[in-house]
């Protein structure tokens, strides 16, 4: 009875296992920026110099194509002070020439909730970069691609299926296609765009993040300190627009926190929002730049940082 039993879980276990390893396949060969950014990584693990933290602001801005020296921008969409510093301590000490970290400061960072510690990114990074950045382990959830996100991979592959995938990836990761770039979608068209509404976190303030976060960033830069990494602290461009619908308290917070910053540790800072000098058509919306932004203003920055050499 038991035998038979076990073989009619066998005979419903193994399509479902099946299916599940092609599916697991699949995702992990679906040609996203963590997986070309993971091959540029072991390609040039020996020569890499920049490395490049945060949210989705500093991977829209910064394409290392147009820095002179080697540089890996690990940052991606949400990524909060936690990760990033989970992903400088693993990463950074298997980076034998890494000579400057960059991390953002921006206008929402200090006060969006820190809530990362358990994350779907985590199977994402043990995949393709040999990294932990959660403090939970589940064995089926971190070792595998699909199950640790089924809704976003699910539509990834279904986009790569009917060729709507929208990637123009060049070596180092940094996605050129602006399809789904909002003011793209607008044609760059200033009224309708001036239309629309403008997308800002945090939304409220939220004093109750900032201790956690600036922890997290102490943390950064303090292992920064004992690597003896130069760091460069950096708020990218954003719109006019964009600008006129901070919030007051929270730009104030933010400001005290990076003279407290700046007074306590060793940092450059750049300020590149406070300029205006960038079109509508550097920008994919209020507070991301376009890949014609992204090289203008990682040439300002590859400036920089060959004058700090």
């Amino acid at each position: 009875m038991i035998k038979k039993f076990l073989i009619h879980v066998c005979i419903f276990l193994i399509p479902v296992i099946i299916g599940y390893a092609i599916v697991e396949n699949y995702s992990r060969n679906l040609p996203l920026t963590p997986k070309i950014k993971s091959e540029f990584y072991k390609n040039n693990i020996q020569d890499i110099e920049v490395l490049v933290l945060g949210a989705s602001q500093n991977r829209d801005a910064i394409n290392p194509e147009f820095l002179s020296h080697k540089a890996l921008n690990l940052a991606y969409p949400d990524q909060d002070y936690y990760v990033s510093s989970k992903l400088l301590e693993q990463v950074g000490p298997t980076l034998p020439l890494l000579k400057t970290v960059i991390i953002p400061i921006s206008y929402g960072h200090f006060e969006t909730a820190p809530n990362q510690k358990d994350t779907w990114k985590n199977s994402m990074y043990r995949h393709y970069f040999g990294t932990t950045v959660s403090d939970k382990f589940t064995y089926f959830k971190d070792n595998f691609l699909y199950i640790s996100f089924p809704d976003y991979y699910s539509v990834k592959i279904n986009e790569q299926k009917k060729g709507l995938l929208h990637l123009d990836c060049n070596e180092y990761g940094y996605n050129r296609n602006i399809e789904k770039a909002l003011f793209y979608t607008f044609d760059y068209d200033s009224l309708t765009i001036s239309k629309q509404p403008v997308h800002i976190t945090p939304t409220i303030p939220h004093p109750e993040y900032i201790i956690e976060n600036i922890q997290k960033l102490e943390d950064i830069l303090a292992f920064c300190g004992q690597q003896k990494y130069r760091v460069i602290l950096l708020e990218t461009p954003t719109t006019t627009r964009f600008k006129e619908h901070r919030i007051p308290e929270v730009l104030r917070r933010k400001d005290s926190i990076l003279t407290m910053i700046r007074s306590t540790y060793n940092v450059h800072y750049v300020d590149a929002n406070s300029a205006n000098d960038y079109m509508l058509k550097d920008h994919r919306d209020h507070n991301h730049l376009s890949p014609q932004g992204a090289e203008k203003f990682t040439k300002r920055l590859n400036t920089i940082l060959e004058e700090l050499e």
